[in-house]
């Protein structure tokens, strides 16, 4: 893929304001994806390493004293997929195994360690973003590798039906957008619209059922990373046309704002997975929240 690969993570505490280099990741991959339990295990699956695309995954427990452990396999190789959490389960979801890009699903069961098939989207995506908001699953945006159409397309699975439904669709078409979740709502933000990397942000209310446009952002941003923390909406690294980011900006939803966060990362990334988990008792930090990136370009 002629990828260079980063096996570093970095994580932020918003009191000082700085960012740290942590343990090196167990396994060099890229365009994997991560999400947190509310238990605090961090899940990474998925991705490309080793000259090959992946099933394996592993979770992360900072607060064990062997705190990385592998997981059973996914039963589909997925890069560039989407993951989230609802009740304890992993959901992957869409992605591309090499050939083909995907619409299946699957989900890691937490009461029997093991994946099984759920029902697949209506739609092929890879590049996409996820996000879960009152016990739902969504899939935004993304793109079909093989056909090259990009979408503004978005849908939600239900697990109590295991059934997918469309949602409104975003104002603009978005591949590499960065997805996050902040007082009930759901952000796309930037990515790329099949002609220029964007800087543009909308939200989606289940309330009204409608994508409504928010500010945009200080840079154009695609395969960025986005999480929410202390109220606030981070977009963590990605890039533009030309260069790679190590910078972070800020969304404040009161005052419908972005501001360039003052601690740029250490290492300049995009394809960036980001999340936000509690303080380990052996992490010498000054808050009882901070968020972790894991990348690998």
């Amino acid at each position: 893929m002629g990828t260079k690969y980063s096996d570093s993570t970095e994580w932020y505490d918003p009191k000082v304001n700085q960012w740290k280099l942590m343990a090196k990741k167990p396994t060099k991959r890229v365009l994997a994806s991560v999400a947190v339990s509310k238990d605090n295990l961090f899940f990474v699956v998925g991705g490309y390493g080793l000259g090959s695309y992946l099933r394996s995954g592993f979770v992360i427990d900072l607060f064990s004293e062997s705190p990385s452990k592998r997981i059973d396999d996914m039963l589909v190789k997925r890069a560039k997929l989407g993951v989230g959490v609802i009740n304890k389960n992993l959901y992957a979801v869409g992605g591309f195994d090499g050939t083909n890009c995907l619409n299946s699903a699957e989900v890691f069961d937490d009461s029997t360690k093991k994946w099984r098939m759920i029902s697949s989207m209506s739609t092929r995506r890879g590049e996409f973003g996820v996000g879960v908001l009152n016990n739902l699953l969504y899939a935004v945006g993304g793109s079909d590798f093989m056909s090259g159409e990009v979408f503004n397309s978005v849908e939600c699975y239900h697990p109590s039906l295991d059934a997918w439904r469309p949602v409104a669709e975003m104002c603009k078409r978005r591949r590499g957008v960065g997805v996050g979740v902040l007082d009930g709502v759901l952000y796309a933000v930037g990515g790329h619209d099949g002609s220029e990397t964007l800087k543009s942000v909308e939200a989606y209310r289940p309330s009204t059922g409608v994508w409504t446009t928010m500010a945009d952002m200080n840079l154009p941003r695609k395969l960025v990373g986005v999480v929410a923390l202390e109220g606030l909406l981070h977009a963590v690294g990605g890039r533009d046309d030309s260069f790679v980011f190590n910078s972070v900006e800020v969304y404040n939803p009161i005052t419908n704002t972005w501001t360039m966060l003052g601690a740029p990362m250490n290492v300049q990334r995009c394809c960036v997975e980001v999340a936000a988990i509690n303080r380990p008792p052996n992490l010498k930090i000054s808050t009882n929240d901070f968020f972790v990136v894991t990348t690998g370009i």
